[in-house]
């Protein structure tokens, strides 16, 4: 490809990024979609009120980094944090198409169709949730490194754990890979972010190894139960659709190829960035995620969301599948065909009526219990009215414009249980899914509390809503 070809295909994918950019900002301020009720919401509320409670900047279930780098977006409300995973968003794209160019990949551009086109990648942009942030720090950690700003890269990658737990599963492979490639010096810059936020965190929880002992989902155990050991091989349709699907199955294949081609040794020292760095960083990942799920460990949800952190190195893989397809072909005229066809239904399969693809009205909505919530709080009038509330779903903190971790105006429903007198401000609100599965408090516990009576429930499409207050009221 000559250097003016080269140059204009930059200049077309960047204006192609800038574009996406202000889609998105516009999709951001005019939608009220938050991509689901829980996990999106609490991000975006640990980040919004970080600098009321510093110590937000150290919770691992919050995500020291992620807090970190949204809390100013966030002081915009909700719509701050979807401008901030937009950006996140588009930036991925720029540090994908980028180390595709470094890793000589014809097509390069496609990488950023590719992530265009995966359905699901696209909806969670207007979330407050962590995958985007997680899949920027893996691509631009492999851009550097191949980049040759291996010790930049490696300490880029040492605070991916601080962006999501699973980021130590990366961290491990680079491991490997740098024992392979006999890299020992750089090994230690691995430990760099855990040594920081341990120091850190050390003068608030007295414990230098806080960084492990307070990690959520150290537990051999799940709230949420077990699945299928297929469970995310099948959920991977769900998120970046059909085309995309065949595409990474080939791509996989081809670097099954790609390893049986060579001998070891000159896999070691020429190959082993492209698999270990993308391939084998994807599968460990994948597996890790299948097998979490499969034994019921490590509080995990079985939640296809997860994949979305790894969608860069998923595009690269797709874009190996498509050059291994049409290579296949040496006419240049069926080549160009299979192409075009091939590039037509990615482009198009977004807005097909396949259970992968778009749903405007659900994706970039209010979800069903969100609805209740905005009914009741109109029906109670509540923003007019000094309450103590108690309840668990985060989006009522949205709605009433409430500090959802200032105890003076909202605690949680087991609070509640365990309280001998219950306050006369005192506004319960119990729903059938965060109230049950979150917090163990059923509809009958409250319903049967002589200090209580029901005001008024709601129900729709599943989700239902009560509201109770003090009997004697």
């Amino acid at each position: 490809m000559n250097k003016k070809v080269i140059h204009f295909e930059n200049k077309f994918v960047l204006a192609g990024i800038i574009l996406f950019l202000c889609i998105c900002i516009f999709i951001s301020v005019n939608t009220e979609g938050t991509v689901d009720s829980g996990d999106s919401i609490m991000h975006y509320l640990y980040a919004k009120y970080a600098f009321l409670h510093p110590s937000h900047f150290l919770n691992h279930w919050a995500k020291p980094v992620f807090v970190l780098l949204s809390a100013p977006f966030a002081q915009f409300g909700f719509t701050g944090i979807k401008i901030f995973n937009s950006l996140i968003a588009s930036l991925i794209m720029l540090f994908t198409y980028l180390t595709a160019k470094k890793i000589n990949t014809k097509n390069a551009y496609l990488s950023v169709i590719f992530l265009l086109a995966a359905p699901f990648n696209i909806i969670i942009i207007f979330s407050g949730l962590t995958e985007p942030l997680f899949a920027l720090f893996l691509i631009l950690t492999l851009y550097l490194f191949l980049d040759g700003k291996e010790k930049t890269a490696i300490i880029v990658l040492s605070f991916l754990p601080f962006v999501r737990s699973e980021g130590i599963i990366i961290l491990g492979v680079y491991a490997f890979f740098l024992l392979l490639k006999k890299k020992y010096k750089i090994i230690p810059l691995l430990f760099t972010g855990h040594l920081l936020y341990s120091i850190i965190g050390f003068f608030y929880y007295h414990d230098f190894l806080w960084v492990f002992t307070k990690i959520p989902y150290a537990k051999l155990n799940s709230t949420y139960g077990s699945g299928d050991i297929f469970h995310f091989a099948n959920q991977l349709f769900y998120v970046i659709g059909l085309p995309l699907y065949i595409l990474v199955v080939l791509g996989i294949i081809s670097s099954i190829f790609l390893f049986l081609k060579n001998p070891i040794k000159d896999l070691i020292l020429k190959k082993s960035e492209r698999l270990t760095l993308i391939y084998l960083c994807f599968i460990t990942y994948f597996i890790a995620h299948s097998l979490f799920w499969y034994f019921g460990i490590f509080n995990s949800m079985g939640l296809k969301r997860v994949l979305i952190g790894v969608i860069p190195l998923i595009s690269l893989i797709c874009l190996d599948g498509f050059n291994f397809l049409t290579q296949l072909f040496k006419n240049k005229i069926i080549k160009n065909s299979i192409s075009f066809i091939f590039i037509f239904f990615i482009i198009l399969f977004p807005f097909t009526k396949s259970p992968a693809s778009f749903n405007f009205k659900k994706d970039f909505s209010l979800k069903p219990d969100q609805h209740l919530i905005v009914q009741m709080v109109n029906d109670f009038k509540l923003k007019d009215n000094d309450y103590l509330y108690y309840y668990f779903p985060a989006y009522i903190s949205i709605v009433l414009e409430i500090d959802h971790f200032n105890p003076d105006t909202r605690k949680s429903l087991l609070e509640l249980v365990k309280e001998q007198e219950i306050p006369f401000n005192a506004f319960i609100i119990w729903d059938n899914w965060f109230s049950v599965v979150e917090e163990g408090v059923s509809y009958d516990k409250l319903k049967n509390d002589i200090r209580l009576k029901e005001a008024k429930s709601y129900e729709k499409d599943g989700a239902k809503l009560v509201v109770f207050v003090r009997n004697d009221l």
